[in-house]
């Protein structure tokens, strides 16, 4: 596993951190594939991105089954993120701000790409979590 430059680290917390909405893909419950929008709440060290969603979706019915997920942030114009890992369902720990239904879960990433279509020494740089 290699180690991403100091830079590259400081710009996925940047790109992440200024951003609120992420898209997620799964498979669902039937095994199509899924996609959905959704606000999220990022961790570093380790690397996790938490999101609220109701336990009846199609996408989130089969994380139990296959957790593997893929997805993708965009910070602005031109430049954020896309990430893969695995969800898992969490303990909230506010279970009364959950409307009825919904379950927090996490994803525990294992890889992030980062994308900058400006800057052109920052364009694409993976970066193992």
């Amino acid at each position: 596993m290699t180690t991403a430059p100091v830079q590259h680290r400081r710009l996925l917390q940047e790109y992440v951190g200024s951003a609120r909405l992420m898209s997620l893909s799964a498979v669902d419950g039937d095994g199509a594939p899924a996609l959905l929008p959704l606000p999220f709440h990022a961790a570093f060290a380790p690397d996790r991105l938490m999101f609220i969603a109701h336990r009846e979706r199609p996408l989130v019915a089969g994380l139990a089954a296959r957790p593997k997920v893929a997805g993708s942030i965009i910070a602005g114009a031109g430049r954020g993120v896309t990430f893969a890992g695995l969800a898992t369902a969490a303990e909230s720990p506010d279970p009364v701000r959950l409307a009825p239904g919904e379950q927090l879960y996490r994803i525990d990433v294992t890889e992030w790409l980062l994308f900058d279509e400006h800057a052109y020494e920052y364009r694409v740089h993976p970066i193992r979590a």
